[in-house]
C-alpha cells in the first residue's frame, strides 16, 4: 500500500498512472512497458513522448514563484508595483521571462489563465507564510489577480 505521501504527490502532478499503481502497486505488473504506442489505420505506429509546452496556467504559476522568489531577496519592496503592472497591462513586463510568451501580445483569455495561474500561486504560497502583513499584501495581490483575470476574460465573452 502507498503511504499518503505517495499518493498526494500523485494527486498534484496529475498522473492517474502514478496514483493507480500507488493504490495498487500490482498495476505495474499489467501496464506495458516502453514507449508510447497507439493505432493509426490499423497498423501500431510510436507516438512521440516529447513533453508540451506549458499552458497558460502553469505560465502564471511559474511566473509568480519567480515573483515571489525575487520579493524574498529585495523584502517585497517591488511587490505590489509588479502585481499593479501585471494587472495593468495583462503581462508582466518587469518580471523575469522564465516561460516562453507565445506572442508578443497574447490573447485576453491566455492573459486570464496565466492570471489565475498566478492567482493560485499566490494564494498556495500564503498558506505557508506565518507573517500577518507579509500575507495581507499576498491577499491584496491575490484580489487583484483574480479581478484582472475576470476582466481579461469579459474581453473575451464581450464584457462581464
Amino acid at each position: 500500500m502507498a503511504s499518503t505521501s505517495q499518493i498526494i504527490r500523485a494527486l498534484m502532478a496529475g498522473d492517474r498512472l502514478a496514483l493507480v499503481i500507488a493504490l495498487n502497486p500490482k498495476a505495474a505488473d499489467v501496464i506495458p512497458r516502453g514507449p508510447l504506442r497507439a493505432f493509426a489505420r490499423g497498423i501500431e505506429v510510436e507516438l512521440n513522448p516529447q513533453p508540451l509546452p506549458p499552458g497558460p496556467v502553469e505560465v502564471g504559476v511559474r511566473l509568480m514563484q519567480e515573483v515571489v522568489r525575487a520579493g524574498i531577496t529585495t523584502g517585497f519592496a517591488q511587490f505590489a508595483d509588479d502585481i499593479d503592472d501585471w494587472c495593468g497591462t495583462g503581462w508582466p513586463h518587469r518580471w523575469p521571462g522564465v516561460v516562453p510568451i507565445p506572442d508578443p501580445d497574447p490573447e485576453p483569455w491566455y492573459l486570464a489563465q496565466v492570471q489565475l495561474g498566478g492567482l493560485l500561486a499566490l494564494a498556495d504560497i500564503a498558506a505557508h507564510y506565518g507573517d500577518a502583513k507579509l500575507v495581507a499584501r499576498f491577499d491584496e495581490a491575490i484580489e487583484k489577480l483574480g479581478d484582472a483575470a475576470i476582466g481579461q476574460a469579459g474581453q473575451r465573452f464581450g464584457g462581464v
